[in-house]
């Protein structure tokens, strides 16, 4: 595998037809969530992973009403997952919201997937929520800024 990480803001770019896709195979097509795109597309800072040309992962980073930094919509295509992407979107992920001042880390995670966020050093707290059908629970990330500035 080749990966190259690319961001770019908001949802009027080229770049930002793959991240749909992406997101559209994995959680409409596969989970089957009936909506996926919404108003924080539109100033989101949105990462896609590229094994060499094709895109095969995307999440996104923002800082939501109460300016806090958040991570979501991480999705990797079926044949990608466990074979190291998702972390690497992470950890890159982590460092570009390092770069705009984020010093922790917040993301709303399905359950069943919590403990790929916890073996990233992602701790959960409140209680369980749901999205449509799907159980979701808060978790968060001190970030190490001198690690992801590295």
């Amino acid at each position: 595998m080749n990966l190259i990480y690319k961001t770019f803001r908001g949802n009027k770019s080229a770049e930002f037809d793959n991240a749909a896709m992406i997101r559209r195979i994995v959680f409409m097509d596969e989970q089957k969530f009936s909506y996926d795109l919404d108003e924080v597309d539109e100033y989101a800072v949105h990462a896609v992973v590229y094994d060499g040309d094709s895109p095969v992962a995307t999440g996104r980073f923002f800082f939501d009403e109460e300016n806090t930094p958040h991570i979501g919509r991480i999705a990797v295509l079926k044949d990608y997952r466990k074979r190291g992407v998702g972390r690497f979107l992470m950890l890159s992920l982590e460092k570009t919201a390092a770069e705009f001042g984020a010093d922790f880390i917040t993301l709303g995670a399905q359950v069943r997937a919590s403990d790929f966020y916890k073996s990233l050093g992602y701790v959960p707290y409140g209680e369980i929520f749901y999205d449509e059908y799907c159980e979701h629970i808060n978790m968060k990330k001190t970030l190490d800024i001198t690690q992801n500035m590295t």
